[in-house]
Protein backbone atom coordinates (compact mmCIF):
# COMPACT_ATOMS: atom_id res chain seq x y z
CA UNK A 1 0.00 0.00 0.00
CA UNK A 2 1.56 2.99 -1.12
CA UNK A 3 0.91 5.79 1.59
CA UNK A 4 0.98 9.46 0.72
CA UNK A 5 2.35 12.11 3.62
CA UNK A 6 1.41 15.87 3.64
CA UNK A 7 3.88 17.95 5.28
CA UNK A 8 1.50 21.87 6.24
CA UNK A 9 3.60 24.34 5.70
CA UNK A 10 4.19 26.66 9.10
CA UNK A 11 2.78 30.06 9.26
CA UNK A 12 5.38 32.95 8.38
CA UNK A 13 5.14 34.14 11.81
CA UNK A 14 6.69 30.98 13.23
CA UNK A 15 9.55 31.58 10.92
CA UNK A 16 11.30 33.10 13.97
CA UNK A 17 10.68 30.67 16.16
CA UNK A 18 11.86 27.96 13.78
CA UNK A 19 15.53 29.83 13.36
CA UNK A 20 15.63 30.26 17.07
CA UNK A 21 15.12 26.32 17.75
CA UNK A 22 17.50 25.02 14.72
CA UNK A 23 20.45 27.68 16.45
CA UNK A 24 19.97 26.30 19.76
CA UNK A 25 20.03 22.85 19.07
CA UNK A 26 23.31 23.69 16.53
CA UNK A 27 24.77 25.23 19.16
CA UNK A 28 23.91 22.61 21.76
CA UNK A 29 25.02 20.30 19.27
CA UNK A 30 28.52 21.89 18.72
CA UNK A 31 29.03 22.50 22.49
CA UNK A 32 28.23 19.00 23.19
CA UNK A 33 30.40 17.94 20.03
CA UNK A 34 33.49 20.03 21.63
CA UNK A 35 32.72 18.03 25.38
CA UNK A 36 32.63 14.76 23.79
CA UNK A 37 36.28 15.07 22.28
CA UNK A 38 37.66 16.61 25.05
CA UNK A 39 36.54 13.79 27.32
CA UNK A 40 37.63 11.15 24.88
CA UNK A 41 40.94 13.11 24.77
CA UNK A 42 41.22 12.94 28.39
CA UNK A 43 40.52 9.02 28.51
CA UNK A 44 42.90 8.52 25.90
CA UNK A 45 45.56 10.65 27.83
CA UNK A 46 44.93 8.82 30.98
CA UNK A 47 43.91 5.41 30.85
CA UNK A 48 46.43 3.05 29.99
CA UNK A 49 44.29 0.34 27.21
CA UNK A 50 44.29 3.30 25.42
CA UNK A 51 47.73 4.39 25.30
CA UNK A 52 49.01 0.48 24.73
CA UNK A 53 46.37 0.39 21.66
CA UNK A 54 48.64 3.14 19.88
CA UNK A 55 52.01 1.97 20.85
CA UNK A 56 52.90 1.95 17.14
CA UNK A 57 52.45 5.77 17.19
CA UNK A 58 55.25 8.00 18.80
CA UNK A 59 54.89 8.50 22.26
CA UNK A 60 52.11 11.13 23.67
CA UNK A 61 55.44 12.86 25.24
CA UNK A 62 56.88 13.60 21.58
CA UNK A 63 53.95 14.34 20.19
CA UNK A 64 53.39 16.90 23.03
CA UNK A 65 56.77 18.14 22.93
CA UNK A 66 56.36 18.66 18.84
CA UNK A 67 53.07 20.74 19.36
CA UNK A 68 54.38 22.40 22.41
CA UNK A 69 57.30 24.03 20.18
CA UNK A 70 55.89 25.73 17.27
CA UNK A 71 53.38 27.00 20.18
CA UNK A 72 56.12 28.51 21.81
CA UNK A 73 57.81 29.61 19.30
CA UNK A 74 54.91 31.64 17.32
CA UNK A 75 53.36 32.80 20.59
CA UNK A 76 56.54 34.44 22.59
CA UNK A 77 56.87 37.23 20.08
CA UNK A 78 53.00 37.82 19.76
CA UNK A 79 52.45 37.45 23.19
CA UNK A 80 54.93 39.47 23.84
CA UNK A 81 54.27 43.00 21.77
CA UNK A 82 50.81 42.24 22.80
CA UNK A 83 52.03 43.08 26.85
CA UNK A 84 54.27 45.24 25.50
CA UNK A 85 51.40 48.07 24.67
CA UNK A 86 49.32 46.85 27.95
CA UNK A 87 52.25 47.64 30.39
CA UNK A 88 52.78 50.62 28.81
CA UNK A 89 49.14 51.79 28.61
CA UNK A 90 48.68 50.55 32.40
CA UNK A 91 51.86 52.88 33.42
CA UNK A 92 50.62 55.88 31.55
CA UNK A 93 46.64 55.36 32.74
CA UNK A 94 48.40 56.10 36.22
CA UNK A 95 50.60 59.38 34.90
CA UNK A 96 47.90 60.96 33.45
CA UNK A 97 45.09 60.37 35.56
CA UNK A 98 47.61 61.45 38.93
CA UNK A 99 45.56 59.47 41.55
CA UNK A 100 47.80 56.94 42.70
CA UNK A 101 50.89 57.21 40.97
CA UNK A 102 52.72 55.47 44.38
CA UNK A 103 50.55 52.80 43.17
CA UNK A 104 51.52 52.29 40.01
CA UNK A 105 53.09 49.05 40.70
CA UNK A 106 50.15 47.53 41.90
CA UNK A 107 48.19 48.98 38.86
CA UNK A 108 50.68 47.29 36.83
CA UNK A 109 51.95 44.02 38.08
CA UNK A 110 48.73 42.90 39.92
CA UNK A 111 46.71 44.39 36.80
CA UNK A 112 48.78 41.68 34.71
CA UNK A 113 48.40 39.11 37.31
CA UNK A 114 45.03 38.95 37.97
CA UNK A 115 43.27 39.71 34.92
CA UNK A 116 44.55 41.01 31.93
CA UNK A 117 47.69 38.91 31.32
CA UNK A 118 45.76 35.68 31.63
CA UNK A 119 42.81 37.02 29.32
CA UNK A 120 45.06 38.91 26.70
CA UNK A 121 47.71 35.92 26.51
CA UNK A 122 44.44 33.76 25.40
CA UNK A 123 42.74 35.60 22.86
CA UNK A 124 45.98 36.20 21.31
CA UNK A 125 47.09 32.59 21.62
CA UNK A 126 43.32 31.45 20.42
CA UNK A 127 43.72 33.04 16.73
CA UNK A 128 46.95 31.36 16.60
CA UNK A 129 45.95 28.14 17.18
CA UNK A 130 42.97 28.51 15.18
CA UNK A 131 45.14 29.67 11.77
CA UNK A 132 47.72 26.67 12.64
CA UNK A 133 45.46 23.65 13.59
CA UNK A 134 42.38 23.81 11.96
CA UNK A 135 44.42 23.81 8.60
CA UNK A 136 46.65 21.38 9.77
CA UNK A 137 44.02 18.85 10.71
CA UNK A 138 42.64 19.00 7.49
CA UNK A 139 45.13 18.77 5.62
CA UNK A 140 46.60 15.98 7.43
CA UNK A 141 43.43 14.05 7.70
CA UNK A 142 40.28 12.55 6.00
CA UNK A 143 36.92 10.95 7.39
CA UNK A 144 36.34 7.41 7.50
CA UNK A 145 33.43 5.56 8.30
CA UNK A 146 33.10 4.78 12.10
CA UNK A 147 34.52 7.89 12.93
CA UNK A 148 38.32 7.35 12.56
CA UNK A 149 40.95 8.75 10.44
CA UNK A 150 43.99 7.55 8.17
CA UNK A 151 46.75 9.93 8.95
CA UNK A 152 48.74 11.61 6.06
CA UNK A 153 52.33 10.06 5.79
CA UNK A 154 53.51 13.47 6.82
CA UNK A 155 51.24 14.09 10.12
CA UNK A 156 54.18 13.81 12.96
CA UNK A 157 50.96 12.47 15.07
CA UNK A 158 50.87 9.27 13.04
CA UNK A 159 54.20 8.60 11.90
CA UNK A 160 54.37 4.64 12.72
CA UNK A 161 58.21 3.54 13.29
CA UNK A 162 59.37 1.90 10.64
CA UNK A 163 56.06 1.31 8.82
CA UNK A 164 55.34 1.17 5.33
CA UNK A 165 54.54 4.71 3.59
CA UNK A 166 51.70 2.67 1.75
CA UNK A 167 49.85 1.90 4.98
CA UNK A 168 49.01 5.02 7.04
CA UNK A 169 47.93 4.11 10.41
CA UNK A 170 44.39 4.05 11.19
CA UNK A 171 43.67 6.12 14.63
CA UNK A 172 40.60 7.71 16.25
CA UNK A 173 40.27 11.64 16.16
CA UNK A 174 41.01 11.45 20.09
CA UNK A 175 44.40 10.43 19.64
CA UNK A 176 45.25 13.48 17.12
CA UNK A 177 43.09 16.16 19.41
CA UNK A 178 44.74 14.80 22.87
CA UNK A 179 48.26 16.01 22.17
CA UNK A 180 47.37 19.10 20.85
CA UNK A 181 44.58 20.11 24.03
CA UNK A 182 47.87 19.39 26.53
CA UNK A 183 50.45 21.33 24.53
CA UNK A 184 48.06 24.35 24.45
CA UNK A 185 47.36 24.06 28.23
CA UNK A 186 50.70 24.26 28.92
CA UNK A 187 51.82 26.83 26.18
CA UNK A 188 49.14 28.93 27.12
CA UNK A 189 50.07 28.83 31.27
CA UNK A 190 53.83 29.26 29.61
CA UNK A 191 52.96 32.55 27.18
CA UNK A 192 50.85 33.97 30.48
CA UNK A 193 53.61 34.51 32.68
CA UNK A 194 55.78 35.18 29.80
CA UNK A 195 53.18 38.18 29.25
CA UNK A 196 53.17 39.20 32.62
CA UNK A 197 56.58 39.73 33.10
CA UNK A 198 56.94 41.43 29.88
CA UNK A 199 53.91 44.11 30.86
CA UNK A 200 55.95 44.24 34.16
CA UNK A 201 59.25 44.98 33.13
CA UNK A 202 57.48 47.58 30.64
CA UNK A 203 55.76 49.11 33.17
CA UNK A 204 58.43 49.71 35.48
CA UNK A 205 60.61 51.19 33.37
CA UNK A 206 57.95 53.58 32.12
CA UNK A 207 57.16 54.67 35.41
CA UNK A 208 60.95 55.44 36.36
CA UNK A 209 61.19 57.63 33.24
CA UNK A 210 57.93 59.59 33.32
CA UNK A 211 57.33 59.46 36.95
CA UNK A 212 60.43 59.28 38.48
CA UNK A 213 59.24 56.07 40.72
CA UNK A 214 62.03 54.27 42.13
CA UNK A 215 62.33 50.59 41.75
CA UNK A 216 61.83 49.67 45.66
CA UNK A 217 58.32 51.60 45.74
CA UNK A 218 57.02 50.02 42.08
CA UNK A 219 57.96 46.36 43.07
CA UNK A 220 57.23 47.03 46.99
CA UNK A 221 53.24 48.32 45.73
CA UNK A 222 53.30 45.42 43.36
CA UNK A 223 53.87 42.75 46.30
CA UNK A 224 51.75 44.32 48.90
CA UNK A 225 48.73 44.46 46.78
CA UNK A 226 48.93 40.85 45.47
CA UNK A 227 46.59 38.06 46.48
CA UNK A 228 47.75 34.33 46.75
CA UNK A 229 44.27 33.59 44.64
CA UNK A 230 45.94 35.75 42.20
CA UNK A 231 48.68 33.84 41.35
CA UNK A 232 46.05 30.57 41.39
CA UNK A 233 43.77 32.34 38.90
CA UNK A 234 46.81 32.71 36.75
CA UNK A 235 47.93 28.66 36.78
CA UNK A 236 44.18 27.78 36.50
CA UNK A 237 42.87 30.16 33.73
CA UNK A 238 46.34 29.94 31.71
CA UNK A 239 45.70 26.13 31.44
CA UNK A 240 42.18 26.25 30.73
CA UNK A 241 42.25 29.06 28.35
CA UNK A 242 44.39 27.40 26.22
CA UNK A 243 42.82 23.52 26.60
CA UNK A 244 39.28 24.60 25.78
CA UNK A 245 40.53 26.58 22.52
CA UNK A 246 42.04 23.70 21.64
CA UNK A 247 39.28 21.15 21.91
CA UNK A 248 37.37 23.78 19.93
CA UNK A 249 40.30 24.21 17.20
CA UNK A 250 40.20 19.78 17.28
CA UNK A 251 36.67 20.02 17.12
CA UNK A 252 36.59 21.97 14.06
CA UNK A 253 39.51 20.70 12.19
CA UNK A 254 38.26 16.43 12.82
CA UNK A 255 34.49 16.51 13.02
CA UNK A 256 33.07 19.30 11.01
CA UNK A 257 33.13 20.32 7.59
CA UNK A 258 34.23 17.41 5.44
CA UNK A 259 32.66 17.89 2.19
CA UNK A 260 32.43 14.57 0.12
CA UNK A 261 34.51 13.25 2.69
CA UNK A 262 37.78 14.81 1.72
CA UNK A 263 39.41 17.96 3.25
CA UNK A 264 40.62 20.69 -0.21
CA UNK A 265 44.64 20.64 0.38
CA UNK A 266 47.24 23.58 -0.17
CA UNK A 267 46.92 22.47 -4.23
CA UNK A 268 43.07 21.88 -4.39
CA UNK A 269 41.02 22.76 -7.98
CA UNK A 270 38.19 23.62 -5.96
CA UNK A 271 36.19 26.68 -7.96
CA UNK A 272 36.69 29.07 -5.04
CA UNK A 273 40.52 28.05 -4.78
CA UNK A 274 40.90 28.39 -9.39
CA UNK A 275 38.90 31.80 -8.71
CA UNK A 276 41.65 33.17 -6.00
CA UNK A 277 39.54 33.18 -3.21
CA UNK A 278 39.67 31.87 0.64
CA UNK A 279 40.55 28.40 1.04
CA UNK A 280 37.47 26.14 2.21
CA UNK A 281 38.32 25.67 6.17
CA UNK A 282 38.51 30.10 6.31
CA UNK A 283 34.86 30.12 7.82
CA UNK A 284 35.76 27.22 10.17
CA UNK A 285 39.07 29.27 11.44
CA UNK A 286 36.91 32.21 11.45
CA UNK A 287 34.07 30.34 13.99
CA UNK A 288 36.78 28.94 16.33
CA UNK A 289 38.10 31.62 16.93
CA UNK A 290 34.90 33.53 17.24
CA UNK A 291 33.83 31.12 19.77
CA UNK A 292 36.94 30.32 21.11
CA UNK A 293 36.83 34.44 22.71
CA UNK A 294 33.29 34.02 23.84
CA UNK A 295 34.45 31.11 25.62
CA UNK A 296 37.78 32.65 27.41
CA UNK A 297 35.51 35.70 28.29
CA UNK A 298 32.63 33.38 29.72
CA UNK A 299 35.60 31.89 31.80
CA UNK A 300 36.95 35.08 32.86
CA UNK A 301 33.76 37.02 34.20
CA UNK A 302 33.28 33.19 35.87
CA UNK A 303 36.16 33.15 37.67
CA UNK A 304 35.59 36.76 38.96
CA UNK A 305 32.37 35.71 40.27
CA UNK A 306 33.07 32.39 42.22
CA UNK A 307 36.46 33.37 43.43
CA UNK A 308 36.71 36.98 44.07
CA UNK A 309 32.78 37.88 44.33
CA UNK A 310 32.48 34.49 46.82
CA UNK A 311 34.65 36.03 49.08
CA UNK A 312 34.20 39.03 51.56
CA UNK A 313 35.56 41.89 48.94
CA UNK A 314 37.83 43.93 50.71
CA UNK A 315 41.67 42.83 50.34
CA UNK A 316 44.55 44.23 49.90
CA UNK A 317 43.75 47.81 48.62
CA UNK A 318 44.72 51.52 47.96
CA UNK A 319 41.43 52.67 49.56
CA UNK A 320 40.36 52.27 53.19
CA UNK A 321 37.42 50.37 53.23
CA UNK A 322 34.01 52.35 54.24
CA UNK A 323 33.26 52.40 57.42
CA UNK A 324 30.27 50.20 58.81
Amino acid sequence: MHVTTTTVPSPPVLGPVGWIGRSLLAFTAYVGGVTMLALASAAWALWPRFTREASDLPSFTKTVTYQLGWMLFMGIPLVGMVHIAIGSFLSLQAYYGSTFVDGTGAVVGVGLLRNLGGLMTGMTFAGLLAARMIPELRILSRRLPGGQFYAAPSEPDAQRRGASAGAPACIPPSRLAAPRIAAAGIACLLLSQWGILVGTLVGWQASQSLMGISTEMFFMMMVKMMWFRDVTGLIIKGLLFGAVTAAICCYEGLARGFVGGEPAGLGSNTPDAVRGFAPPWSMPVFRATCLSLVAILLMNSSWFVLVYHAVPFYGPTLLAPPGP
